[in-house]
């Protein structure tokens, strides 16, 4: 079986005569937006303000992904992540894939302009906007290549990040999540 594709003709689409940019099926108007102005405007904003924009971003990126996924219930985990991380190229995000570690989902975003503090409600929202319910996130692990993305539930991710918080590295932090130590 052939690995999924992901099908970028006419997924953006620019309108010179008009001066604009448009996305999705339903012509979503895009920005394009230099990666440092949008750090700047990151940086100098309120948390809550980056957060907005963050799930603004992710919500978009989401719904794109899911017009083209079609049926949820029916889509292969490899024709999920496909068209996730197709979108989120599009839009200048990164390189989206998933780890297993065991039962936990891990979303690794390489090479992304943006701040680990961006990426962690950004990839909840895509995946809100995709699967219809609510998603936590938190962030594992940030370098100059690729940061990592905890998605669990409430609880999981609360207690992950008090493991990390108390000294534990997030590979140790996800081990005690299996066994339920500290539950």
């Amino acid at each position: 079986m052939a690995a999924p594709t992901f099908d970028s003709a006419r997924a953006v689409r620019f309108d010179l005569v008009h001066g604009s940019v448009q996305a999705g099926t339903h012509d979503e108007r895009l920005l394009l937006v230099p990666a440092a102005a949008l750090s700047n405007l990151v940086a100098a904003a309120p948390p809550e303000a980056a957060e907005a924009l963050a799930r603004s971003l992710g919500t978009s990126i989401g719904t794109r992904a899911s017009a083209r996924i079609g049926d949820l219930a029916g889509a292969s985990i490899d024709w999920f992540v496909t068209q996730l991380a197709g979108e989120a190229a599009l839009g200048g995000v990164g390189v989206l894939s998933i780890e297993r570690w065991g039962r936990a989902l891990v979303v690794v975003i390489e090479r992304s302009p943006l701040k680990p503090a961006v990426l962690g409600p950004l990839v909840a929202a895509a995946l809100e906007a995709v699967g219809g319910r609510r998603v936590w996130c938190t962030v594992l692990s940030h370098d100059d290549q690729a940061t990592r993305v905890l998605v669990a539930s409430q609880q999981a991710v609360e207690r992950v990040r008090n493991w990390m918080a108390s000294g534990s590295v997030w590979g140790e932090a996800l081990a005690k999540l299996h066994v339920g130590v500290g539950a």
